[in-house]
């Protein structure tokens, strides 16, 4: 009966790790287009972002980026856990 429950565990942490991978790739694809966004301001354009605007964008994107930090740690985490379980 152990080894079914080892199973399941790994199994879990299997479909955790997918969720994780999941969502870091969500937020990497939201990063990106919030870093495209950014760039389209330029010296040339006619508009120019507000620089409350853009103190918002950029906190913006370092959150995201700390976000994924945290994630792809958790993924390493339970990687280590899995790696564990067998």
């Amino acid at each position: 009966m152990a080894v079914m429950s080892e199973e399941m565990t790994a199994e879990q942490l299997r479909q955790r790790i997918a969720d994780l991978d999941a969502e870091i790739a969500e937020l990497r694809r939201l990063d990106g287009d919030a870093q495209a966004r950014r760039g389209e301001d330029g010296a040339q354009s006619e508009g120019s972002v507000e620089n409350e605007e853009l103190a918002t964008e950029l906190t913006g994107i370092a959150e995201n980026e700390a976000v994924i930090d945290v994630l792809t740690q958790r993924r390493e985490s339970l990687e280590e856990k899995l790696r564990a379980a067998r």
